[in-house]
């Protein structure tokens, strides 16, 4: 069942990363057809209308068109893997189906966040104040949470591991919620959206018994070990 669900949540990022990188790796092999088809000069001509960023794209062909396909694809690879890295029959049966799928999902992760954080800092004109703002939290926390989560699995804290990995999905999973969600966006827009599913996630961890961010800031701290003296408080 939360497999089902969890496709069912990549759907509109996996055909929104197809449509684009078509797009864009057209007009990155076919610059001259590009050119020919949108005139920089006419930007009012309606015919015109998406041109200013498949030209930018095509101008900027390596932090502008590469990294949004590099985007494309490290999201979908990340929602793709979603539904086997969090399948519980997956886990218990075949280990390493699951180990391979969860490389998967935080190699997607990686990419996509990286892409991000490069496309809104060396192009920050492109994008509002406050999307270049939410680009960065939303990029620096893709990079992050899956870091964090394999560091974790490699010292063998599963709970954390599995914690991380909620996060991390819960950040990715923003665009397709906008999507799902519209009723929403129109109340309490795109970020509010966002922040809607990552606090789900918080709460999926807090549910399951897992490292909550409270918990885990808890146990960095020394904790006094008991004695005659200093007995333990309930």
């Amino acid at each position: 069942m939360i497999s089902v669900l969890l496709v069912l949540v990549a759907l509109p990022i996996v055909f929104n990363s197809a449509f684009t990188s078509n797009v864009v790796g057209n007009d990155l092999k076919n610059p001259n057809e590009l050119y020919e088809n949108c005139d920089p000069q006419a930007v009012q001509i309606e015919e015109n209308e998406g041109c200013g960023d498949r030209l930018h794209r095509t101008e900027h062909a390596f932090n502008g068109g590469w990294t949004l396909l590099g985007h494309m694809i490290g999201g979908s690879l990340l929602m793709f893997s979603a539904p086997i890295t969090f399948n519980s029959n997956v886990l218990k049966k075949r280990k390493k189906l699951h180990r391979k799928a969860g490389y998967a999902f935080i190699l997607g992760g990686i990419i996509t966040g990286i892409s991000a954080l490069s496309m809104t800092v060396i192009f920050p004109h492109r994008f509002s104040n406050f999307n270049v703002f939410t680009n960065l939290l939303w990029g620096t926390l893709l990079v992050f949470s899956p870091i964090m989560a394999l560091k974790a699995i490699l010292a063998g804290r599963v709970k954390n591991h599995r914690a991380w990995m909620i996060r991390c999905y819960a950040v990715a999973a923003g665009p397709s919620g906008h999507r799902w969600l519209f009723f929403l966006v129109d109340i309490i827009g795109d970020f509010g959206v966002s922040v809607l599913i990552f606090l789900t996630g918080e709460l999926i961890i807090r549910k399951v018994g897992l490292k909550t961010m409270k918990t885990m800031i808890s146990m960095k701290k020394s904790v006094p070990v008991p004695n005659e003296h200093n007995p333990p408080t309930k």
